[in-house]
């Protein structure tokens, strides 16, 4: 049976969920088949009202009834709602956790048992089906597993598959990505104050700039390098431009703030 056709229940309805829940109904899933359990009763009434999906306020309907179980919550919640599950776990159940920083090995170690668990980590242009998602699997889960969450993943963007051993790099990579990319464009604005133009105007053109970049990028066979080098006329204004950011360090900056980043996930997986 394809995902497509199994019940799928989420543990959570924030954004993350509501992002995926919208993937999922676009992508041709069936509202019945999607519920979602959540505190907060205006998120509920949302999902219900945009997708109509079931919803309630209690995780049990979730757990008795969904053949996937999606826990999208908190970090500092999953602990809590996982020691719920206990209480309904069954080894033919697909859990999967998107929960950043909570490791597989922490989530085995709730259960008990052997569950079959994927690790997932969107970033947040899934909410416009753009995202890139990294999934990890635990031994326990098959290739029928992996495929399934393939098959969910992809109705908000691209997903690879990682060790999850890697996940700590991914996350300052990938998934704190875009804040790398709107720290770029909101430098760009700075740099266009004396342009006389509304802030609306030059940020549609600089973000249309950077997506057009990125699927020119995205299209070509050439590196990034021979892309750069491409638009470097020597003695021109680009290389002007490029020779100052590389006086001022910037490629190795990025390197050690990328780093940086890895080396936080890490101390919050730990902790």
């Amino acid at each position: 049976m394809k995902v497509m056709d199994k019940k799928v229940g989420f543990i959570g309805a924030g954004n993350m969920a509501s992002a995926l829940i919208s993937g999922m109904i676009n992508a041709g899933f069936k509202p019945k088949n999607i519920i979602a359990s959540s505190p907060g009763k205006d998120h509920l009434d949302l999902l219900s009202k945009k997708f109509g999906v079931q919803t309630s306020n209690i995780n049990e309907l979730v757990f008795k009834e969904s053949e996937v179980i999606i826990f999208a919550v908190k970090p500092n919640i999953l602990k809590t709602v996982l020691e719920e599950y206990k209480n309904f776990s069954s080894e033919e159940m697909l859990l999967i956790s998107v929960a950043a920083g909570f490791k597989i090995l922490d989530i085995e170690a709730v259960l008990a048992s052997e569950q079959r668990i994927i690790r997932a980590m969107p970033n947040t242009p899934a909410s416009i089906g753009s995202g890139v998602t990294a999934i990890s699997l635990n031994k326990n889960a098959s290739s029928y597993d992996k495929q399934n969450a393939e098959d969910l993943f992809s109705c908000v963007g691209e997903v690879v598959h990682i060790q999850e051993r890697e996940m700590d790099l991914y996350t300052a990579l990938i998934g704190s990505g875009p804040a790398y990319v709107f720290y770029l464009i909101e430098s760009l604005l700075g740099s266009s104050s004396k342009m006389e133009m509304d802030e609306k105007t030059k940020k549609n053109m600089i973000s249309s700039m950077i997506a057009g970049s990125a699927k020119f990028a995205l299209m070509s066979e050439n590196s990034p390098e021979k892309l750069r080098e491409n638009v470097t006329s020597p003695g021109g204004v680009t290389q002007r431009a490029i020779e100052e950011l590389e006086k001022n360090g910037v490629k190795e900056t990025i390197i050690k703030a990328i780093e940086a980043a890895k080396n936080k996930s890490k101390e919050l997986g730990d902790n």
